[in-house]
């Protein structure tokens, strides 16, 4: 019987970017860039200086889905700082979430999330989610995140959440 998404199994790892192979790395760019959520002029750096990479693949050594934390840069933390009235000095950064199509609802991003935030060696972490998506922000909360401020973005006018999560 041929596998198909919905029944095939599913690994997860969770890595620095020195221990993925460099075919990984690029499935990794590539799911995070068809998903359409992030600008793709950094990915490449960002990836390469992630803090921890979680992902997950399939039986046939497929990503099918993914999430980093980040080493944000230091303008865009400062801008985010300004526009949410916090100080993120010294957080890591959820960022590039991505699931690949047909492995939806599979609790894929649950499983790395918390394996993220379990892994993050007791630093401090954050991530910004737009209001309306429902999903993303009660995985946010689920994982012990709590809601530390908002902000519009002044180009799409999304009011946007900044989650934390603090050291222990």
């Amino acid at each position: 019987m041929a596998r198909t998404p919905q029944t095939d199994a599913v690994s997860f790892h969770f890595r620095t970017p020195e221990q993925i192979s460099g075919k990984h790395l690029h499935e990794i760019r590539d799911l995070v860039i068809r998903g359409g959520a992030v600008g793709t002029s950094w990915i490449d750096r960002t990836l390469r200086g992630a803090f921890l990479i979680g992902y997950a693949e399939n039986a046939a050594g497929r990503v099918v889905g993914c999430e980093v934390l980040k080493r944000p840069k230091e303008a865009y933390r400062e801008k985010i700082e300004r526009a949410a009235g916090l100080d993120l000095s010294g957080h890591l950064e959820r960022g590039y979430a991505a699931v690949a199509e047909g492995y939806e609802g599979r609790g894929i991003m649950g499983t790395i999330v918390s394996g993220l935030v379990r892994r993050a060696g007791g630093r401090k972490a954050y991530v910004t989610i737009r209001m309306d998506n429902h999903p993303a922000l009660r995985l946010t909360e689920k994982n012990g995140m709590r809601l530390a401020g908002r902000y519009v973005n002044p180009r799409t006018g999304h009011e946007i959440g900044v989650f934390v999560m603090e050291a222990p």
